[in-house]
């Protein structure tokens, strides 16, 4: 969403800049420290200023407490990978930390660059247990690649004020309730449209709910030993059910066209009833008084139910280190100075509610015991699921991962509203480029 990434898979869009390149222990101009012991760290920018630079302070007293050497940059999402990437396969240049989440790890493969840092992560939860689904998700065939520091979410924005009018009083806990209800508050005829979920080619919110909706129902694009398994009841249901909502206009038409982008706009422009979105949509209607009546009319839930489970697509990121770091410990030590639970549970109020925390205390309590800021965090308990789940091995993750970025699911909802294909149609051309990409990986 153009409005919303802001973590794993590329998530902050954010200019392209550096906040700057640092240095050691007392020394007000950032000069180099002639202790040997150094690190270099590269941190991918948040969606906040103020989180950017809470971090920065916080690796700049780390080596000053310790003198040493931090060399540290921030860099925007647009371009981080790209620049991870030159410096890996250059062999020169690596940081020894870096920002990491699981889908990083597996776009690597069959190489991977990061470092094993289950000890660490097993010893941060012996202290301060992680959410089980944080602490399972972020594995990778039982390894962790790194810590966990963060969680994104997709909540669920519903006009409250439209179910009212509708005399419907409660909302929808599962996804047969959400259709439902999509249909009951649907007034094409004056330009108001009950779903606000998009279909476009392209659009990276509609690949990761078709995705969230198949598994809740029971449907899956592969299995855990890496078979597609995309040929199911729940997809071609999932399909047809789409193409109806489409059909009667309780999808905007304008949705076979969308990006990411594309519901958050529909939202603010209020044409849409329900969508899917980052809680950066709740921070846009929060800072801006042009939205202010829209965000009193809005409620922000988790996402609903399906009828087989409630998994949801976890988003979890963190630090990693990288494989060639010459001071191990000390980079580890770093680490651990970041989740010291002061000042984490600092940071993560400075980020709320756009980025959950991944601990288990922090359910129902403080800041995040209600509104939007628990919706976030039940969406984390319930975070276990990846792109490809559930198959287990890292190469079928691979492959998801990379499969991802073809935006199979998009394409089909795409060629069923615009009668290009049907459903079964859809589903066998999905299964064929999921196996075009196999070719690539294998």
């Amino acid at each position: 969403m153009k409005l919303k990434k802001v973590a794993a898979l590329g998530m902050a869009a954010l200019m392209a800049a550096s906040l700057g390149a640092c240095g050691g222990s007392g020394e007000g101009d950032g000069g180099a420290k002639a202790d040997s012991k150094s690190l270099t760290v590269w941190i991918e920018k948040v969606f906040s200023d103020e989180a950017n630079t809470a971090m920065e302070e916080r690796i700049k007293s780390f080596a000053e407490e310790n003198d040493v050497n931090v060399n540290y940059e921030f860099i925007s999402a647009t371009d981080f990978v790209t620049k991870l990437n030159a410096a890996i396969e250059a062999g020169s240049n690596i940081p020894d930390i870096t920002t990491g989440a699981v889908t990083k790890v597996v776009n690597y493969y069959p190489s991977n660059p990061y470092m094993d840092v289950t000890d660490l992560v097993d010893e941060i939860n012996a202290e301060r247990p992680y959410m089980q689904s944080i602490y399972e998700g972020s594995k990778i065939e039982g390894k962790n690649y790194f810590v966990p520091m963060t969680s994104s979410s997709t909540v669920m924005f519903i006009r409250k004020d439209k179910l009212e009018e509708a005399g419907i009083t409660e909302v929808p806990q599962t996804w047969d309730e959400v259709f439902e209800v999509a249909e009951k508050i649907s007034d094409p005829d004056n330009g108001f449209y009950g779903l606000g979920m998009g279909c476009g080619p392209t659009d990276e919110d509609a690949e990761n709910m078709f995705r969230m909706i198949m598994w809740n129902q029971g449907g899956y694009v592969f299995d855990k030993d890496g078979n597609i398994t995309l040929d199911n009841d729940a997809a071609k249901e999932w399909l047809e059910k789409y193409k109806e909502l489409y059909d009667k206009e309780v999808i905007p038409p304008a949705a076979s066209t969308w990006d990411s982008g594309g519901n958050n706009t529909s939202y603010l422009m209020g044409e849409s009833g329900i969508v899917f979105n980052a809680p950066t949509l709740y921070n846009t209607m929060a800072t801006d008084e042009a939205n202010k009546e829209l965000l009193e009319n809005t409620e922000v839930v988790n996402l609903p139910a399906g009828s087989d489970n409630n998994t949801t697509m976890g988003f979890a990121a963190g630090l990693s280190i990288m494989e060639g770091c010459k001071n191990v410990d000390l980079a580890k030590d770093l680490i651990r100075y970041c989740m010291d639970d002061e000042w984490y549970n600092e940071y993560l109020e400075i980020t709320a509610p756009v980025y959950a925390p991944v601990f288990q205390d922090s359910v129902g309590n403080g800041i995040w015991a209600e509104g939007i800021n628990a919706q976030v965090v039940s969406y984390a308990e319930n975070a276990l699921g990846y792109y490809g789940y559930p198959v287990e091995s890292i190469q079928g993750r691979a492959i998801a991962a990379k499969n991802m970025f073809t935006f199979p699911m998009s394409k089909m909802l795409n060629q069923v509203v615009t009668g290009a294909e049907d459903a079964d149609g859809a589903i066998a051309g999905a299964i064929s480029a999921i196996e075009e990409v196999q070719g690539t990986v294998e």
